[in-house]
């Protein structure tokens, strides 16, 4: 493991080492898909590792059909040589002992001493932002021939996926978080409802609740998602976990298309976003002609049960970017800690 003075050392010599220099001032944006990694390795060592690559980022989300929440795309070094400018994620996976063409080519980005640093177990990775367009991240894989890389996937899974999810979360943050936002909406929620959310633009107040379950619903379309912001009463008899679905559940029949939670595609796991006792849900919402993914935050707080629930229908399109959007939104929801 190595410490944080040889962490230190390293960047500087690998930032120094790397031939990442573009004659131009100018780099122009990245054009790939946001959940798509390119791999570029020689065939040997990306067998040899795959299988960690494909548990670290390409980890299915709940909707009806399959889908990861990035796809690797492993291709030629030739293929990789003609298209370097536009991919936005890049992973380079090298073993510092192999002579391929793949190898040699990652290589001549690294220093002696940093190759020296990966046959003794001291690095293992590193990360370059806008290395050949705006707007992209590589992440440098090492491996040696006494295979160290395996072991520190392993332990470093959430710290590898954050090199491109956080990036991804950030850039839906940018373009979600604009002044153009719904300060009508936003007006409305904290008169009547009590609470403070910023609504993006194009999110517009849909439906709202009656009788004891007090929510509203701010929704938008192309593709269509929602967030559901509600406050009900607490059933002592059931599980929390109950009471999630049966809240859900009920408010869903409010809705202009009746929906409910597919209880066979369901997870449930503690979350302290909103309360130390909190918890989130995340699964599938069905209706009669279709349905999609969703989460729930839900806690209790002076008696009463809140639910922050965020849903999208998208067939054929990528969910998890919305999803992404709609966690974002949701994390914005404030209500008085005092409230009663």
């Amino acid at each position: 493991m190595p410490t944080k003075n040889r962490i230190i050392k390293f960047a500087v010599i690998l930032l120094t080492g790397l031939m990442f220099v573009s004659c131009s001032l100018y780099k122009k944006p990245a054009l790939g898909r946001d959940n798509v990694i390119i791999v570029l390795a020689d065939q040997t060592i990306y067998d040899t590792h795959k299988p960690d690559l494909e548990r670290i980022f390409t980890d299915p989300i709940y909707t009806p059909m399959q889908e990861n929440r990035f796809n690797l795309l492993n291709i030629t070094l030739d293929e990789f040589k003609k298209g370097s400018n536009r991919y936005k994620n890049i992973i380079l996976l090298t073993n510092v002992d192999s002579e391929t063409a793949e190898s040699q080519y990652i290589k001549k980005m690294l220093s002696d001493k940093v190759i020296e640093g990966v046959r003794n177990g001291d690095y293992y990775y590193a990360v370059k932002e806008n290395v050949w367009s705006k707007g992209q991240t590589v992440l440098i894989l090492m491996d040696s021939k006494n295979v160290h890389l395996g072991g520190y996937l392993e332990r470093f899974t959430k710290k590898m996926f954050g090199f491109f999810n956080d990036k991804m979360e950030a850039y839906v943050k940018k373009r979600l978080f604009d002044t153009y936002n719904n300060k009508q909406a936003q007006k409305y929620a904290k008169e009547n409802y009590n609470f403070d959310i910023f609504v993006p633009h194009d999110f517009e107040i849909a439906e709202q609740g009656k009788d004891k379950d007090k929510f509203i619903r701010f929704r938008r379309l192309n593709p269509d998602r929602w967030l559901t912001v509600l406050r009900t009463d607490y059933n002592s008899a059931a599980s929390f976990q109950d009471n999630i679905i049966e809240a859900r559940d009920r408010i869903g029949k409010q809705f202009a298309d009746s929906v409910k939670v597919n209880p066979e595609i369901l997870s449930f796991i503690p979350d302290s976003t909103f309360a130390d006792e909190g918890m989130k849900a995340q699964g599938i919402w069905e209706y009669y002609d279709g349905g999609g993914p969703f989460f729930t935050y839900a806690y209790i707080r002076n008696g009463s049960f809140y639910l922050i629930d965020g849903a999208v229908f998208a067939p054929s399109k990528d969910k998890y970017p919305y999803i992404i959007q709609l966690d974002l939104m949701a994390k914005t929801v404030k209500f008085p800690e005092t409230e009663k």
